[in-house]
């Protein structure tokens, strides 16, 4: 049990090198940098694109689809496109569809 402990400590990089925080933060704690960005990207990408095709769009190209939570780019920014993603909204998410629309609000 210890040996798996030290061997942790040292793959983590805690383990006491230069300092008590030296090998860690240049070792094991340097990839928080690099996890932070690639979540951003992952969030930025969520974020803006479009729910019909899938694809990234500007945030100035988006259109919102009346009654649901989606947003469409330039090219699916059309009636029938809505329409559909209207149906599939509710077919989704049922309780926001019905929050959504409902009469008064």
């Amino acid at each position: 049990m210890i040996a798996i402990w030290h061997w942790l400590l040292q793959v983590s990089g805690v383990d006491d090198e230069a300092s008590k925080w030296y090998a860690f933060w240049s070792g094991f704690g340097a990839d928080f940098g690099e996890g932070a960005i690639l979540l951003s990207i992952v969030g930025l990408y969520r974020r803006h694109k479009c729910q019909s095709c899938w694809r990234p769009a500007l945030k100035s190209g988006l259109g919102r689809v009346e009654g649901t939570h989606y947003e469409t780019c330039h090219k699916h920014t059309n009636k029938t496109d809505h329409e559909a993603l209207k149906e599939l909204h509710k077919l989704r998410h049922p309780q926001l569809h019905e929050h959504l629309n409902r009469e008064g609000a």
